[in-house]
């Protein structure tokens, strides 16, 4: 269940309501005259005008109506609208938008007329998401939804219905695309969360920047935002049976507004003096941008190198950035993607605290490349992107980042907290590396994988599964196909082949054999491995292990059926947590998730933030 959130932004109506109505009841009789005209002609040659009545006359004035019988008419018209609407949407009319404004429009009076009545307000309140999200739908077929606004009325003179963003990041002008059909479920979120209240629960996508190749910059293909949208109408006036007919024809140019609210930002709404929360689904965002993430179905392909496009090494941002949000930086593991992610995002993001506090970042990279290298490539990214934000260093929040990798993912996030000196070179190489003939170009490539320095901005790193000392997977049968099927970088065997060749006996044997896969990084023997183990952070970084024990081998003891707890174990952490799991559940799994919620809540008292 979300959390109540304190503020809730009014819904006001225009001070010329007033004025706007008997303006609006003038033109209704022009408009009427004309119809009247165009209804007899189209009669008389055998014609079928659609959505108008043979005959209609104006009311005879009469007592006063109570509210609950008005808003009884009201919903039964909303209910006849939405009933033509959906038969002119199956045929790809576009006149159904028009329909369903109109209907969207009659359940929102009776909402708004009755709101003492439960079971009226339930139906009304059901009718009005269901016509919106109709009309949404349709408008977006059609062409006639986007950043600028809503189109409605004829395509001669169409109505422009204008786009408000309460409480959201991004105004108006980044829309790309609003999503009003629920999104499907998707196997790697297991829960789905949602909350019941007013109006229509969408994703919004944002209009990211694009690099040359098509790929989005610090943004996955698909950047999707929660939001419930409320389409806002004037107070009820007077009932005008012949309004209802004429329809947006019949009213100035912004009869309505639509609202894409932030369902975390606010929770609920005045309508009239009722006031109801807000519907939300807070994880059909995230379905939403699963479904625009290129398919991994074949296991090569999450040990493909960085030739496709798609598989270059970059940072991605869930939301655009806000000062003042911690970054969390989720690496992924061996034959994986960010993907692997977003369950345990799912159950943090419902948490107002995380929402404002906190900012995901995703490292999405092939894990078929070179292990160093892709390190060094997270090191540069993470530089520039905090440089991007922050250029003057003068924001709290871009100086305390966290890492959270798993499996091999933890590999990197140490990488990026240590300072290796000569050690990883040594692991690789039997003479010094400015004594190692090669070109100056492949110099400047190599050096940034064995030599550099700790991150200064990342103070706090979660281990989860992490085979610090190695996974005896990695080599046995299941390892060795996996490395064969690595396809490694062809730039760099050609660089390994080229130094080998002017450095005979510079090189440790199983270095010569050929460049290390990202699986043989994981033999427990593998000299690189051994090498990273023994390196520690300074002081300043703070480290915590989650292990999965929920299997236990005969060698290896218990573990996590890849990871054995004695692997995973590493000294200097200030916590250790074990979690009954296996190895391709523990990262979202209810102990780890409680954890991860305790680590980000220290990480924010012991920084002062």
């Amino acid at each position: 269940m979300l959390p109540a959130i304190e503020r809730a932004a009014p819904f006001l109506v225009s001070e010329n309501a007033t004025v706007r109505g008997l303006l609006q009841q003038v033109l209704v009789l022009v408009v009427a005259a004309g119809l009247a005209c165009v209804c007899a002609d189209a009669a008389a040659q055998g014609l079928k005008v659609q959505g108008l009545p043979k005959s209609f006359s104006l009311p005879v004035a009469d007592a006063e109506v109570p509210a609950h019988e008005k808003a009884g008419r009201h919903l039964a018209r909303a209910r006849d609208y939405a009933k033509q609407s959906a038969e002119l949407a199956s045929e790809g009319n576009c006149r159904a938008i028009d329909g369903y404004f109109a209907a969207t429009e009659a359940a929102w009076n009776a909402l708004w007329l009755c709101p003492s009545d439960p079971e009226l307000v339930r139906e009304a309140a059901e009718l009005y998401a269901c016509t919106l999200q109709g009309l949404l739908e349709s408008a977006t077929a059609h062409g006639r939804l986007d950043c600028r606004g809503l189109l409605v009325g004829p395509e001669w003179g169409p109505i422009i219905v204008p786009i408000e963003m309460p409480g959201m990041q991004i105004p108006a002008s980044a829309i790309e695309h609003v999503e009003a059909t629920p999104p499907p479920g998707d196997k790697r979120i297991h829960r789905r969360h949602e909350r019941g209240g007013f109006g229509l629960p969408v994703s919004v996508r944002v209009a990211t920047p694009a690099d040359r190749e098509g790929n989005r910059i610090l943004a996955p293909q698909r950047q999707s935002l929660a939001a419930t949208a409320v389409l806002r109408f004037p107070m009820p006036a007077d009932e005008n049976v012949l309004e209802a007919f004429s329809g947006p024809l019949a009213r100035d140019h912004a009869p309505a507004i639509l609202d894409l609210v932030n369902p975390m930002e606010i929770a609920a709404v005045d309508l009239g003096p009722s006031r109801p929360l807000l519907a939300a689904d807070l994880t059909a965002p995230l379905l939403d941008m699963l479904g625009g993430m290129p398919a991994n179905d074949n296991a090569v392909n999450f040990f493909l190198p960085y030739g496709s496009s798609t598989a270059r090494p970059r940072i991605e941002l869930l939301e655009p950035h806000r000062p003042g949000r911690v970054p969390v930086v989720f690496i992924h593991g061996l034959g994986s993607d960010e993907g692997t992610w977003f369950d345990l995002l799912n159950e943090l993001r419902v948490h107002p605290w995380f929402q404002k506090r906190f900012e995901p970042w995703l490292f999405h990279y092939p894990t078929g490349a070179s292990f160093l290298q892709t390190s060094a490539m997270l090191r540069r990214q993470l530089t520039a992107t905090v440089r991007r934000f922050d250029p003057e260093g003068k924001d709290p929040a871009m100086q305390h980042l966290i890492l959270v990798g798993h499996s091999m993912g933890g590999l990197h996030a140490k990488l990026q907290v240590v300072e290796p000196g000569t050690a990883l070179w040594d692991s690789v190489a039997c003479v010094p590396f400015n004594e190692v003939r090669m070109r100056n170009s492949i110099r400047r490539q190599v050096a940034p994988g064995y030599f550099f320095k700790p991150l200064p901005f990342v103070n706090r790193v979660v281990y989860i599964a992490t085979p610090h000392a190695g996974s005896s997977l990695a080599s046995l049968a299941v390892g060795r196909v996996a490395s064969a099927t690595v396809q490694q970088p062809e730039e760099s065997l050609a660089i390994h082949r080229e130094v080998l060749g002017a450095n005979p006996g510079a090189f440790r044997s199983d270095f010569e054999r050929a460049p290390p896969t990202t699986v043989d990084i994981l033999e427990p023997k593998s000299s690189i491995l051994q090498a990273l183990h023994d390196l520690r952070p300074s002081c300043r970084v703070t480290m915590h292990s989650i292990i999965g024990n929920g299997v236990t081998w005969p060698l290896s003891g218990p573990g996590d059926n890849v990871v054995p707890v004695s692997s995973a174990r590493l000294p200097g952490v200030v916590s250790e947590v074990l979690v009954p799991s296996v190895h391709t559940e523990l990262h979202h799994h209810p102990i780890t998730v409680f954890e991860m919620e305790r680590i980000l809540a220290e990480h924010l008292r012991e920084n002062g933030l």
